[in-house]
C-alpha cells in the first residue's frame, strides 16, 4: 500500500512538472500555474498518514524484514509528501523565477492568441519567415494593428463619451460646485487619460515586440513612474487650473490673500510631485531610500556650499513675499531698475520695464535693495504745477484767481481734498502713511521770478492710475487756463528788453 502512494506522488509530481513546463513554452497564464499547483497541494494535503504512523510506532523495535520495509517505505512516503510540498510551495511563491511576466500578458493572454496566429496553417511559412529575419511574426503585426485601432478608438470616441457624462453626474449631484470646476475637471482628465491611453498602447507594443522577459520586467519600473508622474501632475493641473480660472473670485472673496504666495506654494507642490515621483522611480529600481536620505546628511554641508546662492535667493523670495514690500502688477523702482512686476519666483523676480523689456534679478540681490514702490497708495497721485503770470497784471487780480484755483481743486472731483472721510483714530502708525493716502492742496503766491509773477500749485488726484491721472490733470490744467483768463490776467513767458544807448559823436 505504502509503495503505491509513493509510485503514485512520484507520477503526480512528472506530470506537473511536465505540465509546467509545457504551460511555459504555450505562454500559458499565471492563473492556469497557480491552480495546477493548488490542486496538487490539496492532494497532498488529503493524503492520512495516521494509521501508517500508529503501525510505524509499533514495529519500531522490531528487526524482522516485513518490519524493517515497512518502516523503510513509511519513511520515504513521508518524505516524499514534504519535499513535493515544500516544491510546490516554492514554484507557487517563486513563479517568476521561472516563469516572469507583467499584468498585460498574464490578464489579457496576447502572446497565446499570438501563437495561434503564427501556427495557423495557411501562414505558418510566411509567419516563421518574417521572425527569421525580421524578428516579428504575422501575429504580432495582426495584435499590433488591432492595438492601434482599438486605443485610436478609445481616445477618439470613449473618453469624450466618459467626460460628457462625467460632467453631467458632477453638474446633477454636486450643486455646490460652480461651472468653473465642472469645465476644468473633465478637460484635465481627457488630457491625462489621452496620455496614458497613447503610453499604455505603447507599452503593450514594446512587450509584444519583446521576447526577452528579463528585459520586459527592466522596462515596467519606468512605466510604473510614468504612470504614477501622470496622475501627480494631472492633480496639479487640476489645481492650478483652478486657481488660475477662478482667481478674480478667490481673491475677491479674500482680500488678504496674496497672489504671489499662491505662486510660492503652487511651486513648492511642483517641487515635492517631482521628488516624490523620482524617490518613487529609485524605490521601483530597488534602490534603498533610507541609504540615500542618510547619504544626504552626510553630502548635506556640501550641497549647501555649492548651493549657497540658490538658497540665499530662496530665503529672499521668502523675506520678500512675508514682507509685502511689493506683489505682482505693482509699479516699483530698484536701483536702476523700474518697471511692473510680472511675478516673483523662487530664485527671481521678473520685472517689465516700461519700455517692454524684461529683467530678471536675482531675490537675494532685490531683498537687500532699496525699493520705490509706486503702487502702494490707495489715494494721491501728485500734481504740481508753477503758473507764471505776467507782471502787468494787478496785484488784487492774481490773489482772486488763488482763491478761484483753490476753489475749483477744492470742488473737483477727481482732487484729494479734506473733504476725504479718513479714519481719524489714534494709531501706532499713521493710517493715511500706511495706507497709502495724500489729501494735500495748496495753493499760493510763491515768488517773483525774472519775468514772471508764479503760482504753486500742489495737490492730489483720487486715482493713482496713470492715465486717470493724465485725465485729471488735463482738466485742472484746462480750468486754470479758463481762470485766468477771466481774472483778467495773462500767462507771462520768458521775455527781455534790450535798451540801444546811442552813442554821441
Amino acid at each position: 500500500m505504502l509503495k503505491v502512494k509513493i509510485l503514485e506522488n512520484k507520477k503526480y509530481f512528472a506530470d506537473t512538472i511536465n505540465s509546467i513546463i509545457d504551460g511555459k513554452n504555450s505562454f500559458k497564464d499565471k492563473k492556469y500555474f497557480i491552480h495546477l499547483l493548488d490542486a496538487q497541494l490539496k492532494r497532498l494535503k488529503r493524503i492520512d498518514l495516521s494509521g501508517f504512523e500508529k503501525t510505524y510506532n509499533e514495529v519500531i523495535t522490531q528487526e524482522d524484514p516485513i518490519a524493517s520495509a515497512f518502516r523503510d517505505s513509511f519513511l520515504v512516503l513521508s518524505n516524499q509528501i514534504k519535499a513535493n510540498k515544500l516544491i510546490y510551495n516554492y514554484l507557487k511563491t517563486n513563479m517568476n523565477e521561472y516563469r516572469p511576466s507583467n499584468f498585460i500578458l498574464d490578464e489579457l493572454s496576447l502572446k497565446y492568441v499570438i501563437k495561434k496566429i503564427d501556427t495557423n496553417k495557411y501562414i505558418k511559412n510566411l509567419s516563421e519567415s518574417l521572425d527569421y529575419y525580421f524578428h516579428i511574426s504575422i501575429g504580432k503585426i495582426v495584435i499590433l494593428i488591432a492595438v492601434f485601432f482599438i486605443f485610436m478608438l478609445i481616445n477618439k470616441k470613449v473618453l469624450p463619451f466618459l467626460a460628457k457624462i462625467l460632467t453631467e453626474k458632477l453638474s446633477k449631484k454636486i450643486e455646490v460646485l460652480n461651472i468653473t470646476i465642472l469645465e476644468i475637471i473633465p478637460n484635465s482628465f481627457r488630457f491625462t487619460v489621452s496620455i496614458i491611453v497613447y503610453l499604455f498602447a505603447l507599452q503593450l507594443s514594446l512587450f509584444l515586440l519583446i521576447e526577452d522577459a528579463e528585459r520586459i520586467n527592466n522596462l515596467v519600473p519606468w512605466f510604473n513612474t510614468t504612470y504614477l508622474a501622470i496622475f501627480s501632475f494631472m492633480f496639479y493641473r487640476i489645481l492650478t487650473n483652478y486657481i488660475n480660472q477662478s482667481s478674480d473670485r478667490i481673491f475677491s472673496q479674500y482680500p488678504n490673500m496674496r497672489k504671489e504666495m499662491v505662486d510660492f506654494i503652487l511651486r513648492i507642490i511642483k517641487i515635492l510631485i517631482l521628488i516624490f515621483v523620482a524617490l518613487f522611480l529609485l524605490v521601483q529600481l530597488g534602490f534603498d531610500i533610507k541609504a540615500i536620505i542618510a547619504s544626504l546628511g552626510i553630502g548635506g554641508i556640501a550641497v549647501a556650499l555649492a548651493a549657497k546662492d540658490t538658497l540665499s535667493n530662496f530665503f529672499g523670495s521668502l523675506n520678500i513675499i512675508t514682507d509685502n514690500s511689493f506683489s505682482q502688477g505693482d509699479w516699483i523702482q530698484a536701483g536702476n531698475v523700474e518697471g511692473t512686476v510680472v511675478d516673483i519666483r523662487m530664485r527671481t523676480t521678473r520685472i517689465r520695464t516700461f519700455a517692454n523689456g524684461m529683467i530678471t534679478i536675482p531675490n537675494a540681490e532685490l531683498a537687500n535693495m532699496a525699493i520705490l514702490n509706486w503702487s502702494k497708495r490707495v489715494i494721491g497721485r501728485r500734481i504740481k504745477m508753477s503758473i507764471g503770470v505776467t507782471y502787468n497784471s494787478k496785484m488784487s487780480d492774481i490773489e482772486n484767481l488763488v482763491i478761484d484755483i483753490r476753489k475749483m481743486l477744492q470742488e473737483h472731483p477727481a482732487i484729494a481734498s479734506n473733504k476725504l472721510n479718513i479714519d481719524k483714530k489714534p494709531y501706532l502708525l499713521k493710517k493715511e502713511d500706511l495706507m497709502g493716502i495724500k489729501n494735500n492742496l495748496l495753493v499760493y503766491i510763491d515768488e517773483y521770478a525774472s519775468s514772471s509773477i508764479n503760482i504753486l500749485v500742489y495737490c492730489f488726484s483720487r486715482s493713482p492710475v496713470w492715465e486717470e491721472w493724465l485725465e485729471t490733470k488735463q482738466d485742472v490744467i484746462v480750468k486754470i487756463s479758463q481762470l485766468v483768463e477771466k481774472n483778467n490776467c495773462a500767462f507771462a513767458f520768458p521775455t527781455q528788453t534790450i535798451y540801444l544807448e546811442k552813442e554821441e559823436k
